[in-house]
């Protein structure tokens, strides 16, 4: 019987690794786009963030989020 347990838990992990998991961005904000929308760009209108670097990070972390390098 414990080893059918422990077979069971070992398959959960594995189908639990297998999911799909949230950025953080989904996570806090609901999706990327608004996060943009409420901290990135008032952000820029208010003088607070610079628009050409800002521009360069928020592409790099759409990458990073597109393509699940925050998993890694």
């Amino acid at each position: 019987m414990a080893g059918i347990r422990a077979l069971q838990h070992r398959i959960k992990r594995i189908e639990e690794a297998e999911k799909p998991r949230w950025s953080p961005f989904t996570l806090l904000f609901g999706s990327f786009d608004v996060w943009v929308e409420r901290e990135v760009l008032p952000g820029i209108e208010s003088g607070a963030l610079d628009q050409r670097d800002m521009i360069a990070v928020v592409a790099a972390l759409r990458r990073w989020e597109g393509d699940g390098t925050w998993q890694n």
